[in-house]
């Protein structure tokens, strides 16, 4: 038997979205009865979404250059909830929990924020220092996702994180929520598929976990 864990959010007017970023909108497109197609204007980085090296290097690689398994992966969740308003999240943190981790995996860092998603205060998110990203890139993560809006500090307007993930070749997934669903240090089968967007520097998907349990 599967079990399956929804990780994305809805996407629709008067989400949340980082300051600044494109507004959702949705338009009726006229069709005659009983057909209906629906025009929508959004950011590559809206709702839950992939990063690209191209979202922040001029010359880096966009997100259709990336073969489709790229997008595929194990999944283990880092947990470290509890922390304060714009807290980094230290080396400290997850070197401890990074005992059972193997190179090429995922790391899905749980924050609890997504509970704050629609609030003012999920603009206030922990962030991943920068030793910790060390870590990261040194264990081998080949993807690091969070359940928050930003990897870098959101209020600070650093960008220190995704320059040295994405110089990494490391994707970046944020805006994660139901991470609360999957036990830490535990491998699970994670599909976070993004739309192919000709050259562009990422896109939203649709993040899937998933795990086999006993007849």
């Amino acid at each position: 038997m599967m079990v399956t864990f929804e990780l994305s959010h809805e996407i629709w007017e008067g989400m949340t979205i980082f300051p600044g970023d494109p507004e959702p909108r949705f338009s009726p497109h006229p069709l005659p009865p009983p057909w209906r197609v629906t025009a929508l204007h959004l950011g590559t980085h809206t709702g839950t979404h992939v990063d690209a090296p191209a979202h922040v290097f001029p010359n880096g690689k966009t997100i259709d250059e990336y073969p489709v398994d790229r997008f595929l992966g194990t999944g283990y969740v880092l947990d470290v909830t509890g922390l304060a308003e714009a807290t980094p999240i230290t080396a400290a943190h997850i070197l401890p929990q990074l005992e059972g981790f193997h190179p090429g995996w995922f790391a899905l860092v749980r924050t609890g924020w997504d509970v704050y998603w629609g609030t003012e205060r999920y603009l206030h998110h922990p962030y991943l220092a920068e030793d910790a990203v060390a870590a990261l890139v040194d264990a081998g993560a080949s993807l690091v996702g969070i359940d928050a809006l930003n990897v870098d500090a959101t209020q600070s307007g650093t960008s220190a994180t995704h320059e040295r993930l994405l110089g990494a070749d490391v994707l970046i997934v944020e805006n994660l929520r139901g991470l609360a669903a999957l036990e830490a240090q535990q491998p699970y089968r994670c599909a976070f598929l993004p739309l192919r967007l000709r050259g562009l520097d990422g896109a939203p998907i649709r993040a899937v976990a998933w795990r086999d349990t006993a007849p």
